[in-house]
């Protein structure tokens, strides 16, 4: 039912950016009220389906990823709405946003359900807190991605001295720079915080014997070189020799570390970030041996990755030793007779 719900919402979303690429053939201003108004209802319908997760389904005190994508979807869906009422109507926003907006609402459609933040009490709430940080400035930056990337095509355009085709008017050049300077200025401080609460919580978890990533996690080490990468874009905002075009890019680039880091690592490398329960590997791999007292029913002795079943009769007989035993035991076992030993010397 869930995904039905989030098709609907991004099936508007792809209508109004059918709606916009329309501006190819269609040029009266009934295109622009379509657009907006597709804009709007996918917002209003993708607005009431996270308040009815949150007050129903309690989605803030334990987020899931699919709830996580979604949130960033709405955040950059209102920004797209604002900047589509406040630019021109003849300026191609949407066209930017609205891809990013739908690819985040397709990655929600088919990502897990099941929440990870279930260690309760103070870790659960600021684990919470730390990954409302980290989500909004990833919102932030997609904002900044996509004034980059418009940034880019206009000075494009502008070097060749093209004139502008099908209808695709571009943001000024000082438009997408403030647009881009903005996006950074949340994103930065908002994706700090974020991390340091994610680094506190670590210690904290570890001073309780609750830890669950240690700090060579590659997920740990994306976050520090993430956050490098933002650190350099946030500096170079303030220099006059880098701005225009090296922040733009710098700002794609950015962008893509952050994907990287948020999602990449989950899906490419392993990492024990979002399981509670994470239990060593070498330490599962370890022999392990049931006490006969424990067993109830069918009794289970595990030797490393080899498992026997006893049936529970037979939970009273003593185990043999199995380091003496034959790998290739007899049909018919029969005891070894002793070898003599000759006079004057010991059977050692």
């Amino acid at each position: 039912m869930d995904r039905l719900q989030v098709l609907c919402f991004a099936g508007t979303y792809a209508l109004a950016l059918a709606s916009d690429l329309a501006r190819v053939v269609v040029r009266a201003p009934l295109r622009w009220y379509a657009t907006l108004t597709l804009t709007a209802i996918g917002f209003a319908v993708h607005t009431a389906f996270l308040l009815h997760r949150l007050v129903v389904g309690n989605a803030l005190q334990a987020p899931t990823v699919f709830e996580s994508f979604l949130l960033v979807a709405w955040l950059v869906a209102a920004t797209t709405l604002y900047l589509s009422v406040r630019a021109s109507r003849k300026t191609a926003v949407g066209i930017f946003l609205l891809p990013i907006v739908l690819g985040l609402a397709g990655a929600a459609a088919f990502a897990p359900r099941a929440s990870w933040a279930d260690w309760g009490g103070w870790a659960a709430f600021w684990g919470t807190v730390h990954g409302l940080f980290l989500l909004v400035g990833a919102a932030a930056s997609a904002v900044a991605f996509a004034a980059g990337l418009m940034y880019l095509l206009q000075a494009r355009r502008l070097k060749l001295k093209q004139p502008i085709r099908f209808g695709f008017v571009l943001p000024s050049l000082e438009q997408s720079e403030r647009l881009n300077r903005g996006g950074v200025a949340v994103a930065f401080p908002t994706l700090t915080i974020g991390l340091v609460i994610g680094v506190i919580l670590g210690w904290a978890m570890r001073a309780n014997d609750r830890a669950t990533i240690s700090w060579t996690d590659p997920k740990v080490l994306s976050g520090l070189a993430m956050w490098l990468v933002f650190a350099v874009l946030a500096h170079a905002q303030f220099r006059w020799a880098m701005r225009g075009r090296r922040v733009m890019i710098l700002s794609i680039v950015a962008f893509g570390f952050l994907i990287f880091a948020l999602v990449g690592v989950d899906l490419l490398l392993p990492t024990a970030h979002g399981v509670p329960g994470h239990e060593d590997p070498a330490r599962a791999a370890t022999s392990r041996l049931t006490s006969p007292d424990d067993l109830s029913g069918s009794d289970t002795i595990e030797f490393t990755s080899k498992t026997l079943t006893l049936p529970s009769p037979l939970r009273s007989l003593p185990i043999p030793d199995l380091g003496m035993m034959s790998p290739f035991p007899s049909a018919n076992p029969r005891p070894s007779p002793a070898f003599p030993t000759k006079p004057g010397r010991s059977a050692s």
